[in-house]
């Protein structure tokens, strides 16, 4: 599609608004004009995602550059009336500055404009995260918030947290979840890991303690459960080994749940172990740890007798970031384990599945920001991929 430069397009404007009009010399403006983009900033990488146009009459769109360049294209320059699947698609930006387009809608002697913003370079994810926003505590921002981990929060029976900590002078997000106040238990957790998090030496702090960001509403961990139960990590306490505040927060009743040993300290163990293994050889993995409840689900008591739900299942999804990756630069693959114990020692393909498997079985959405930074298309392939015929998981 032709490009335009930004002063002719201003004057082509002037000149339809000098020009357009009935014969009774009335002007006839579109009742109704705007276009937008739902993701008006993207990575570095090349995408698409479609266009808004609302309009009560005919229209044309172009795409306005200072630049003269060919990064980005429209599907469809003309129409009539309200369209709302005009595909806007980029390229790659490989340079060390990033682009701006304006999308200009006409409609008779009427305009609108929206901009779309390119970032410089290709997207890495954050090797040393820091934790921006939103501030640490219960926040509806959460929700806004564009961390690669995070699954979908819709849910309205689930608090929505995140815990921060600082190391080294700056403050880093530690780990994010879905707490269940009926069940006392997380029923997800989600979290970035790469060697920030791994490298150190902070061990296992047993810092049991009540989650401050919930207080007497959170879970009692100080003395475990009263049936024979381990309390297990959704977050590992061996993820977070960079400093004593990190690690002592895996140890917050929030992060705890009941969990049989056969499973904890067995074949569960050894799925943790692999997960640490795909981030030490990505540049960036992002997890999301999970439980399952239902209304038969087993109820045990924490350590000051609250009632706690004993889950059915547990789950992992993981998104894997490899930068150098000859393979894609990004992959996905889930796990899914029934609460009991397994007679298998080591985890293997048939506890794998793909993210829209796992999305199946849980409900849940994970990785929703993964689109705005590679586009719809290449984001449904990757959370579609059997991860069971791909070398790089085993």
């Amino acid at each position: 599609m032709k490009k335009f430069t930004l002063t002719f397009i201003l004057a082509a404007l002037c000149a339809l608004m000098a020009i357009s009009c009935d014969p009774s010399g009335v002007s006839a403006p579109a009742e109704t004009l705007s276009v937008s983009l739902k993701n008006p900033k993207v990575s570095s990488e090349s995408g698409s995602q479609f266009v808004d146009v609302k309009c009560s009459g005919d229209w044309k769109l172009n795409i306005v550059s200072d630049a003269e360049s060919d990064w980005a294209s429209l599907s469809v320059t003309t129409g009539t009336g309200n369209k709302s699947n005009v595909r806007l698609s980029w390229k790659t930006n490989s340079t060390e500055a990033e682009r701006t387009i304006k999308i200009v809608l006409v409609s008779g002697s009427k305009n609108a404009i929206c901009t779309l913003t390119q970032f410089a370079g290709e997207y890495r994810p954050d090797d040393e995260p820091d934790k921006e926003e939103p501030s640490q505590g219960g926040s509806s921002d959460l929700k806004n918030c564009e961390w690669m981990e995070l699954p979908s929060m819709d849910n309205p029976s689930l608090g929505y947290y995140t815990h921060s900590f600082d190391f080294n002078g700056k403050n880093y997000r530690n780990y994010s979840f879905g707490w269940s106040q009926k069940d006392r238990v997380a029923l997800w957790v989600a979290y970035p890991l790469c060697k920030l998090y791994t490298n150190g030496n902070a061990g296992r702090t047993e810092a049991w303690e009540m989650d401050p960001l919930l207080g007497n509403d959170s879970a009692a961990p100080f003395g475990g459960y009263a049936g024979s139960y381990d309390r297990g990590h959704q977050l590992p306490s061996a993820d977070r080994q960079c400093c004593y505040e990190a690690n002592a927060q895996t140890y917050y009743g929030t992060n705890m749940t009941p969990q049989l040993s056969a499973l904890n300290q067995k074949i569960w163990a050894k799925l943790e172990d692999k997960v640490r293994g795909y981030a030490n050889a990505s540049d960036t993995t992002y997890v999301v740890t999970g439980c399952m409840v239902s209304p038969s689900s087993k109820i045990e008591k924490d350590s000051y007798g609250n009632n706690v739900t004993v889950p059915d299942a547990y789950f992992k999804a993981v998104l894997k970031y490899s930068k150098s990756s000859t393979l894609g630069a990004w992959n996905a693959i889930g796990f899914y384990f029934e609460h009991r114990a397994y007679s298998e020692t080591n985890v293997g393909k048939q506890h794998a599945m793909s993210i829209d498997q796992l999305e199946e079985i849980t409900g849940l959405d994970f990785f929703v920001n993964l689109p705005a930074k590679i586009g719809e298309d290449k984001a449904a392939k990757i959370e579609a991929t059997d991860p069971t015929t791909a070398d790089l998981w085993w």
